[in-house]
């Protein structure tokens, strides 16, 4: 079978050229020099799931942390040099890695470099500055997860689907937890885990390699490292029992969550499990969408994510059910459907459709430098393998229609679940009022 983008991506490959510095610091280059953009991002190999008890949220606070100013950058100042540079910065954090990104104009490559060399081997670590970000945390936490509606379901299900291994936890941690990192604690994970040996640099666009190597030698050759990095094993159990766990909050409309453990990146059931999401429920004109929104009207929206990790996967069928729907009805009809995929598998025309979506997709992500630099992060992180972004449509590609329905078999329909409901807080005293009558 002929792709139809298969002559362009055959055309355009991303060509690297990589080196290793000799504290262990792996540079990554692709150059492109069509318009005068370059992006500079350094990815650290620790996430939440690296965090060990009592420091349940310190991964995430690093973000914070290392914009607070290093040996030769003062306090905030990071954000303005990149500013008056004419770009922008960022990071974020999650269970496998933390990544630090800017996109400036290609005059503004040296500038970025120095600024992530200085903070990777010197960061302002003070009572003041730890302090003060102990409060943006746990104010963050307040008004994006606790105080939120439905905040904490994404950490109800990863409590629940990954017991007892680093991803149990919440990339944000806990209010005692945060509260109680000290200076010399911190101190510490910088030091273990903020090593040129554990990082990897990307940097991409209008730049000239010979020109960029120079300058990451000048900025971070000389950095301390750490080759001994203290980590803690992660290891996956399987979902022995399925569980069904209930939350009571203040919403208008219940929501149910319906997840497996299923394999980790870079598995070729990813790509099948992507298939699977794409054509139940990702559009409005998926089989779900169509059935349960339009026609039944038994939820408002739904969707299926499928959450790649480096140690596992989990794949989430989400939905928000209309006011008077009982949940359990809507889960045992949205499993029929899916049971029904299983069986019968996908048409051929839902197939192709959905196959030039994702092949086209996989190709139009990197026509920008920065989504180029962010995915050869993770590329190298996890499989050390930058080149891996070319194949990216191939694998999809690869995909029998028939091994759809088997992955979706053995790993959602044969498999265990966790289910989280979150329900209106006034249905409990609905229910309370009619059993006291």
């Amino acid at each position: 079978m002929t792709s139809i983008l298969s002559n362009y991506t055959s055309e355009r490959v991303i060509k690297f050229e990589e080196f290793t510095l000799g504290n262990g610091l792996h540079c990554i280059m692709h150059k492109d020099n069509s318009n005068p953009i370059v992006s500079v991002t350094v990815g650290y190999k620790v996430g939440s799931k690296d965090e060990r008890k009592g420091l349940h949220g310190i991964a995430h606070l690093f973000e914070h942390m290392m914009f607070q100013g290093s040996k030769n950058i003062r306090k905030n100042e990071h954000f303005g040099h990149v500013l008056r540079s004419g770009g922008s910065c960022n990071a974020f954090t999650m269970q496998d890695a933390t990544v630090y990104f800017e996109t400036l104009p290609s005059n503004g490559l040296e500038t970025a470099l120095w600024l992530e060399s200085d903070r990777m081997n010197s960061l302002n670590i003070t009572e003041e500055n730890l302090e003060n970000q102990k409060s943006v945390v746990l104010e963050e936490k307040k008004q994006v997860f606790d105080n939120a509606p439905y905040g904490n379901m994404f950490n109800d299900v990863f409590r629940n689907l990954f017991p007892g291994s680093g991803y149990e936890h919440s990339v944000i941690g806990t209010v005692q937890d945060i509260t109680s990192f000290s200076v010399e604690g911190a101190m510490n994970f910088h030091r273990n885990f903020y090593s040129p040996s554990n990082s990897v640099l990307v940097i991409t666009g209008d730049i000239n390699y010979g020109i960029t190597e120079n300058l990451v030698r000048k900025y971070f050759d000389g950095l301390r490292t750490n080759y001994e990095i203290s980590r803690r094993p992660n290891v996956i159990a399987p979902v022995e029992n399925s569980i069904v766990e209930d939350h009571y909050d203040n919403i208008q409309l219940p929501a149910i969550n319906i997840c497996y453990q299923v394999p980790a990146a870079g598995s070729h059931e990813e790509y099948a499990l992507d298939y699977f999401s794409e054509i139940m429920a990702n559009s409005e004109s998926s089989r779900l969408y169509k059935k349960f929104v339009y026609e039944e009207k038994l939820v408002r929206s739904l969707g299926i994510m499928n959450y790649p990790l480096a140690n596992s996967g989990a794949l989430m069928i989400k939905a928000y059910v209309n006011p008077g729907i009982d949940v359990t009805l809507v889960r045992e009809k949205l499993m029929n459907e899916v049971k029904l995929f299983a069986d019968e598998g996908c048409s051929e025309r839902e197939f192709e459709k959905v196959r030039n979506s994702l092949e086209f997709s996989s190709i139009a992500k990197h026509l920008k430098v920065q989504n180029i630099a962010i995915e050869t992060v993770f590329n190298h992180l996890n499989f050390e393998n930058a080149m891996r972004i070319n194949e990216d449509s191939e694998r999809y590609l690869s995909v029998k229609k028939n091994e759809i329905s088997e992955v979706v078999k053995k790993h959602v329909v044969d498999a265990n679940s966790v289910v989280i409901n979150y329900l209106p807080a006034n249905a409990t005293l609905k229910t309370n009022e009619a059993e006291n009558r």
